[in-house]
């Protein structure tokens, strides 16, 4: 899932990530080699914390990070580069589409801070990078349960390093009818009214950061405009009696 598939309401809204080295960590290059042509390279990374995925009862606190790379020739307009090995903490990703993709599911109690990608194109040198996470977002409430759909149902989600607005959007998973939807919200906490939950059906909740971290790369190895951007969010399913 791209951000264009994910991000259902964020604000463009971007914090810029603190700078790191001001070339890209490429392998020597071979001598007497010409100068390759530089990438576009669109880094997207999700750090989701899934309190239950589908229904109340599976997949009960599931964290990963799904990253999305995308990579042209020569500038954001370029073609797809295709054939080329792209790895997070040396798994490698797939490519579908015109994008490479994985999902790497996590320990619960040890949450990266950094996220390490390699880049690899036959005859040129690789990239090498390591980027930070800066923060994860995690629902608390609801838990995964049957509610009773005749009480107001309060969310709560938590940061692990500060507080910063959310996108929050919940829908009937069964029949897709949207629920209820509120954006920029600042506080930790929000209310779906009862009259807003259907009896008998199960609701996707989701709050996503309404800020992206953005962080722009630099280096002969990067076309203009390459990016990184992290976007924290996490999700519940619950049934309703």
């Amino acid at each position: 899932m791209r951000r264009s598939a994910l991000i259902f309401a964020a604000s463009a809204i971007s914090i810029v990530l603190a700078a790191g080295p001001t070339a890209a960590g490429q392998d020597p290059q071979e001598p007497g080699s010409s100068k390759p042509e530089p990438v576009f390279v669109r880094l997207s990374v999700y750090p989701t914390a899934s309190l239950s995925r589908y229904d109340y009862n599976n997949d009960i606190d599931l964290y990963e990070v799904r990253t999305y790379v995308e990579l042209r020739r020569g500038s954001q307009e370029g073609p797809p580069l295709t054939g080329a090995e792209v790895t997070v903490w040396a798994e490698k990703l797939d490519y579908v589409q015109d994008h490479y993709e994985r999902r790497t599911v996590l320990d619960k109690g040890r949450l990266p801070a950094e996220i390490e990608v390699r880049i690899a194109y036959p005859g040129r040198p690789a990239i090498k990078e390591r980027f930070p996470i800066p923060d994860w977002l995690v629902l608390t409430d609801p838990k995964p349960a049957i509610l009773d759909p005749a009480e107001d149902l309060i969310l709560r989600w938590q940061y692990g390093r500060f507080l910063a607005p959310v996108d929050i959007s919940a829908y009937d998973f069964r029949s897709g009818k949207a629920l209820f939807q509120k954006d920029n919200q600042a506080g930790p906490t929000a209310v779906i009214p009862a009259a807003s939950l259907p009896p008998s059906t199960i609701i996707r909740i989701y709050v996503i950061q309404s800020w992206l971290y953005k962080r722009f790369l630099s280096g002969e190895a990067y076309a203009r405009g390459s990016e990184v951007n992290v976007i924290p969010w996490s999700q519940v399913f619950v049934r309703t009696k």
